[in-house]
């Protein structure tokens, strides 16, 4: 019974100092924000993957003339600078015309740089409820807009990207 002790507190100290060692310090964060960065990191890349995944002959398809094509729904998703500008307490007026202007590949750029523009802002921003909430509107806007660009994509029986 004795050797059966040491051999389990033995084994014991082996696992602790195993696993130990191999846990990572996770990097100390400079504020909460971390999660909903991570977050909109992963919106961006998957936003990309939708825009990307639409060939260029398809941008202007929509099902019914009622609602924006594909290439509309893009620029709206993507046209942060509105919500950055009223994070900052400077709202400006929402004009959704020329929605339809940029190529595939402009749409893209753009969507890009809007996106690290509001990671940026994030970045040095004091957190408040109130950016909270409108970081989270982003989310939920990106989430509803790209889930209908999604639809498009299997309406014209093309595989959407993996979602993330």
């Amino acid at each position: 019974m004795n050797l059966k002790f040491t051999s389990v507190v033995t084994l014991l100290i082996v696992v602790i100092l195993v696993t130990g060692f191999s846990i990572k310090k996770q990097p100390e964060s400079n504020n909460d924000y971390d999660y909903l960065r991570e977050r909109l990191e992963n919106t961006k890349k998957y936003t990309m993957d939708v825009l990307s995944t639409m060939p260029d002959s398809s941008y202007s398809f929509k099902p019914n003339q009622d609602i924006r094509s594909f290439k509309e729904l893009g620029y709206h998703v993507i046209s942060i600078e509105w919500n950055i500008e009223l994070m900052k307490g400077k709202p400006i007026k929402w004009v959704s015309e020329g929605e339809d202007q940029l190529s595939k590949k402009e749409l893209i750029s753009y969507g890009v740089k809007q996106f690290d523009r509001l990671l940026t802002f994030l970045k040095d921003a004091k957190e408040t409820p109130m950016l909270t909430d409108k970081i989270i509107d982003v989310l939920n806007h990106n989430a509803h807009h790209r889930g209908q660009m999604v639809t498009y994509l299997r309406l014209k029986n093309i595989s959407p990207p993996k979602y993330r």
